[in-house]
């Protein structure tokens, strides 16, 4: 996890996988693969499985509000102190990036679920060991920026007001930020090819009647060698004639970010030319930040020195234990014979700079020999001439001539002083030429005897190992690899899938991030126009109109109370019928109640006199069965005697009037049964 902060603080390194002892590439097909990882450590096999761990992680990291109940354990900063409240400290937003409406918020409150207790912050910024103050914010929300990229963000709380019996001060942490997935893809794209951002001037603060720029009105062009800033004109066509760039030195340009705006920044070209400018947005301000820092980071940064501060040289080893380290030799071996090659080329280089210069040097000895033979024979005439002049007038020579020799001979000593300068330089750099070389000698010699003793090291070593040994070896290896690689394969599968899920997420976020800036112009609009209204007559009329604003108000919400109160009126005689319909509805249910109880009565009471009936019809039958036996005993005793004709009609009527009754019964019953089925049905 610490590389890969630390890799985000500076984009576009490329590491040297040579810079790390023991760690090789699998490009080379399965053999030198195995190779590879049956002579890797088991410290390297231990940062594999920490790797696969921390990738684990990154969902319970960025992702635990979307898989079933909320966690967001890992979204609070640590905290330290003594104080007698609640303390929080938090980012909200976007999670641990920088961009989206990411912010950190430090909260307090007397008892939990209690009122908000107001607090006096101090914002600070640390990077590994050394913490940095952040100005210009002292409320308990910090907006994350660019620049807490790879950083620990501190917070110092205090209460406001020390009054209200609350005293101690905490401190928070939290940390560290990283580069969104988004933003380095940008990042990535625009430190290939360059970029050109869309931006504002920002209006100073004096200038309060102007208003905010509707659309861009400068170009910034940021390129590997230089940064353009060009003003557009009305048709957005740029005016080369007036733009202003500046080439990467050691101090400048220089990007610094706004801490309470989300799009403001300044843009320092040199210690007499800045700009405040506002971006389209703060991804764009971030992206911007970012792309010249890299640009000079890569420009004035040496990679090596990145690179070992990303990857420190370890022990080869850990005491006491002894294992193959041909693998690290290989290396070692062939850094110190690339270094050898290079000390080699320099020698060479500088040997043949010490030829060219001896050989110039030995010209330039022969002409100034010959400038001086050439001085020599000229002043001699002159002693000879000058000498005669005595004897005869007429072998006098010419001034004019005299004083043309003269200028001649003074041009050409000053040409040879100048010849004599060039040459003690000359004979100067050979010198240091020649010192460098008799020191670079030992070294030289010493890496040789270094490299022949390694290789002969690495000879003894290969003849040293046993062939079953090594087949065995390899077989393991090959396994654990093949393990490996579907762990790998596991591994890309979960991270396909969580970019697809960031990248839904990112919409997501995209959206209520057009949200907020939408709401955030408006608010903005509105607070620029209170403060053109702020003063003189526009400020009577804005509150004139608040005054009707409020009036209005308070007609509405009267005209919406005695509404109320005609509705709650409406709704309590709507009340009471129908508390009256629930009174008869019970008392007609009351009622329906007893006469299911009496019908019940009536059931069982018909039921019995059912009962009663049918064994009363039966009695009845047995003793007419009776009757008509001691009638035809009668008949037989009086042996054919003839019956008379009343005893047979009144047998006759007992018998009609016995079927009546049967009938009347049936029929009774028959309805008794009717009314028993719509009861049980009701």
């Amino acid at each position: 996890r610490r590389c890969v902060v630390a890799s985000s603080c500076v984009p576009g390194v490329a590491v040297d996988p040579t810079r790390t002892p023991g760690v090789g590439s699998f490009a080379g097909g399965d053999a030198d693969a195995a190779m590879l990882v049956r002579q890797a450590r088991p410290v390297e096999l231990a940062e594999l499985a920490e790797v696969a761990d921390a990738l684990q992680d990154i969902p319970k990291k960025f992702l635990p509000r979307h898989e079933g109940e909320p966690d967001d354990s890992h979204l609070f900063g640590t905290i330290s102190g003594d104080c007698n409240y609640n303390f929080t400290f938090k980012v909200e937003g976007g999670g641990f990036f920088q961009s989206g409406a990411g912010m950190l918020v430090a909260a307090a409150e007397r008892t939990s679920g209690s009122l908000p207790v107001p607090l006096k912050c101090r914002w600070k910024r640390r990077v590994h060991d050394l913490v940095v103050d952040i100005p210009g914010v002292t409320t308990n929300m910090y907006q994350i920026s660019a620049d807490d990229i790879g950083t620990h963000v501190i917070v110092e709380a205090s209460p406001a007001d020390s009054d209200d019996g609350l005293y101690g001060s905490v401190v928070g942490e939290i940390g560290p930020f990283e580069l969104d997935p988004m933003t380095r893809r940008n990042l990535d794209n625009a430190l290939g090819r360059g970029l050109v951002f869309a931006v504002s001037q920002a209006r100073p603060p004096s200038d309060v009647g102007a208003s905010p720029p509707s659309r861009p009105d400068h170009h910034i062009h940021v390129t590997s060698e230089c940064i353009r800033v060009a003003p557009l004109d009305e048709r957005g066509d740029e005016r080369s004639h007036k733009e202003v760039s500046a080439e990467y030195t050691a101090e400048y340009p220089r990007v610094i970010i706004h801490t309470l705006d989300t799009v403001r920044f300044q843009l320092s070209l040199s210690e007499s030319r800045s700009f405040s400018m506002i971006a389209e947005s703060r991804a764009s301000r971030d992206l911007l930040a970012l792309t010249i820092r890299c640009f000079h980071a890569n420009r004035f940064v040496p990679i090596h020195t990145v690179v070992d501060a990303l990857l420190p040289p370890h022990q080869l080893h850990p005491q006491g234990q002894s294992m193959d380290n041909r693998l690290d030799m290989c290396i070692m071996v062939e850094r110190l014979v690339m270094e050898l090659n290079k000390s080699v080329e320099r020698k060479e280089v500088a040997d043949k700079v010490l030829r060219n210069t001896k050989v110039e040097k030995k010209n330039l000895q022969e002409q100034l020999m010959e400038s001086i033979e050439g001085c020599t024979d000229v002043i001699v005439g002159l002693q000879m001439q000058y000498g005669e002049g005595g004897a005869s007038t007429a072998s006098t020579p010419d001034p004019a001539e005299l004083r043309e020799q003269t200028r001649e001979q003074e041009a050409s000593n000053a040409a040879v002083r100048q010849l004599i300068s060039q040459e003690v330089e000359k004979r100067e750099r050979l010198r240091q030429a020649r010192l460098a070389a008799e020191e670079a000698k030992p070294v030289l010699q010493k890496n040789l005897e270094e490299r022949d003793s390694l290789r002969a090291r690495l000879s003894a070593l290969s003849m040293g190992s046993s062939a079953k040994q090594q087949d065995q070896a390899d077989q393991s290896h090959a396994l654990e690899l093949k393990r490996l690689r579907q762990d790998v394969e596991a591994l890309h599968n979960q991270k396909e899938q969580l970019r697809k899920h960031l990248q839904e997420k990112e919409r997501e976020r995209q959206e209520l991030q057009d949200n907020f800036f939408y709401v955030k112009s408006q608010l903005d609009k509105w607070q620029i126009r209170v403060a053109q209204d702020a003063d003189g007559e526009g400020a009577c009329k804005e509150l004139e109109r608040q005054s009707a604003t409020i009036n209005g108000t308070i007609e509405e919400r009267t005209r919406l109370a005695m509404r109320l109160e005609s509705c709650l009126r409406d709704q309590e005689k709507d009340k009471v019928y129908h508390e009256q319909q629930v009174e008869r509805l019970m008392q007609a249910n009351a009622r329906l109640h007893e006469e299911k109880d009496r019908a019940a009565r009536d059931v069982q009471r018909l039921s019995k006199m059912y009962a009663d009936a049918v064994a009363q019809l039966q009695s009845d039958n047995s003793a007419l069965a009776q009757d008509l036996e001691v009638t035809e005993l009668a008949d037989q005793a009086a042996a054919g005697a003839r019956a008379s004709p009343e005893e047979l009609d009144r047998i006759r009527r007992e018998l009609t009037q016995v079927d009546e009754d049967t009938r009347a019964k049936e029929s009774e019953n028959e309805s008794l049964r009717t009314r028993i089925r719509k009861l049980a049905r009701e």
